[in-house]
């Protein structure tokens, strides 16, 4: 399922990329997204992603994550509970 739905969310972004490389015969500046993503469009789309994104982030789960990042920066870094051989 997650799979589809990245593929869709790529397709999207390659088909919204090949209608914004074109631009109006008249005006050569101005391409044609910009007739569809007026500013009151993309302002819309604005608040919609607040929305949701401070649903999910009043609305969550807590998880901890700290071993998980500890862990990433052992092996980055190496363990900091090791005394440096200096």
């Amino acid at each position: 399922m997650l799979k589809r739905i990245i593929q869709v969310i790529l397709g999207l972004a390659i088909a919204i990329s090949l209608f914004a490389h074109y631009s109006d015969a008249t005006h050569e500046s101005r391409l044609l997204i910009w007739y569809v993503l007026t500013p009151k469009v993309l302002q819309v789309i604005a608040w919609i992603v607040l929305f949701c994104l401070g649903g999910r982030l009043i609305y969550s789960r807590y998880k901890d994550h700290s071993k998980f990042f500890f862990n990433l920066f052992t092996k980055l870094f190496g363990n900091p509970k090791q005394k440096d051989p200096v």
